[in-house]
Parts: structure tokens; sequence; C-alpha cells
């Protein structure tokens, strides 16, 4: 299978090693940052290991049958213009809900993948794999149950994919679970483990609440409890830093629109006041670039 991933960010890489070993696998790049990868190559970073990724560089999609969409939230509006002329499946991997609002130009099988694997993009065309976690797949197409076996492409180095039959649900999850850990871990500028500190727990659990209640009341029924995934996330991830965090410390745009922002705005279209998410939202606004 000919695939092509757009962005070199620490989860595309392992999608990339991942999917190489029976596929046909290209990372499509900046091209201001096409030379220096071409020269540099793309690593995946694993304890003490260090494995060159096989896939080719590229800066425009040939010949493929799946396009996977690995960059941030706010970016996925620019990557429509890359996919105008697309015609195979779209698979988008990223955090919040903007990809619910994803409309394929082509009438394109459209999927999402919902991950909990730990990894760090240690400098450009580099990734560290911090551990496993959970991986689901499903059609964006809540009509359409079908997954066409995507989830067997994967090997089961980084990630054992599960197919689900409403991704919509794992989306909300994992949405609810970044508006609580995501913020506060940034704002207090701490590790995930130092999220069981009383009070830090605390304002976690409030946005967990606050976010889960917009889910509610937007008819979402959640796969599983958020809160105690919340706790079991902090428990397993205890020494890693959120990706928001990491954002915030690398000078990068976050994706507090995508996450805290998005459930502001549907909470407002139900007659909900999100406090809390509000209060977070504003505060990583204050400290962000590219606001």
């Amino acid at each position: 299978m000919k695939i092509t991933i757009i962005g070199p960010g620490a989860i595309g890489l392992l999608l990339a090693s991942s999917l190489e070993k029976h596929n046909d696998v290209s990372v499509l790049v900046k091209e201001k940052h096409y030379d220096v990868l071409i020269e540099r190559g793309l690593w995946i970073k694993n304890g003490n290991k260090k494995k060159r990724i096989k896939a080719n560089i590229v800066t425009e999609i040939k010949d493929s049958e799946i396009a996977i969409i690995a960059v941030k939230g706010y970016d996925l509006e620019s990557i429509k213009k890359i996919l105008s002329n697309f015609k195979g499946k779209i698979i988008i991997c990223q955090n919040g809900l903007k990809m619910l609002e994803y409309n394929s130009d082509n009438d394109n099988d459209v999927f999402s993948i919902v991950t909990s694997v730990g990894a760090v993009s240690l400098e450009l065309g580099i990734s560290e794999y911090m551990g496993a976690g959970t991986t689901v797949i499903g059609n964006l197409n809540n009509e359409d149950k079908r997954t066409f076996n995507i989830d067997k492409l994967f090997s089961e180095d980084y990630f054992e994919i599960f197919p689900v039959e409403n991704i919509i649900e794992y989306i909300w999850l994992k949405a609810i679970i970044n508006s609580a850990i995501n913020p506060i871990a940034s704002l207090a500028e701490v590790k995930n483990g130092k999220l069981r500190n009383p009070e830090l727990n605390e304002k976690v659990r409030e946005i967990c609440e606050e976010s889960e209640s917009i889910a509610q009341k937007k008819g979402i029924k959640l796969p599983l409890n958020p809160w105690k995934e919340i706790n079991s996330i902090i428990e397993k991830t205890s020494e890693n830093k959120c990706s928001m965090l990491q954002d915030l410390e690398n000078g990068q745009k976050t994706e507090i629109d995508s996450i805290n922002g998005e459930l502001i705005k549907i909470a407002r279209e139900l007659s909900i006041i999100p406090v809390e998410n509000q209060q977070v939202f504003s505060e990583i606004k204050k400290i962000s670039v590219n606001t």
C-alpha cells in the first residue's frame, strides 16, 4: 500500500516507522525543511536505541492510496489545500475536536486515529517513543462503520490498533482528557506525574467535570470514564511532559484553540457557561506565541 504521512512530528514519525515494514511510505514535509531532512534523515529514538526510518521524504503527494494527516489541529485547514486533488482514503491523527468539522473535497473516505501512545519530538526529524497506549481507528462518517482493515497495515512496534464503530465518542473522550491535563500541566510547568498534587489534581478534576458535562449536553455517550482515564494517564506517563507544555517551551503555537477553544464554542452553542475552560484558555493564550 502506498501511504503518505503529512507531518514529520512526534506521532507522524511513529506512524511512519510502524507502517514502513509492509508498505511504501512517504513523509511529506515543508519545502523549507526538505534539504535538511534529506541530509539528516528521519529517526526514532527508543531508550538507548536509535533507528533510521526508511520512508521517502517528499514535499507533495504522488500516487498514494492513503494520506495520514499528522499535524497540529490549527494546521488542518491548510492541509485541505494539499489534499484538494487527492482521491484516496484520508486518516486524521491529531488532538482536539477540529477534525469533526473536516469535509473532504473529493468524497474521500475519512477516518480518525485516536491514540494515547507517548512520543516527543526531540528536534526536526527525530521522535522519541515514550511508551505504549491505547489506539483506536474509526470512520468519521457516522453512517459508515467500515474501516477497510486499515488497522492491519500497522506493525505492533508502537501501535496496537483496534477498530471501533463510533470514533467520535473516542475523539470527545481524548479532548476531555486533554482539556484537563494539558493546560494545568502547562501553566504549572510540570510533568504529568506532578498533577497528583492535591491542588493541581483538583483543578484537573474541575475542568474534566465541566468538559464532560458539555459532551453530555451535546448528546455524546463516552466509551470510558474520563476522570478514571485521566488518573490512569497521569500514573502511566508521570515522567512525560504533555504536548502543550512542550509547545510552550519550544516557542511554538499550542493546540489550546483546538481543544479548550472548541469546547468553549460548543458550550456556548448549548447555553453552557464554560467557566473552567475559559479560565485556562485565557491564561494559556496570554503566554502563547502566535495566538
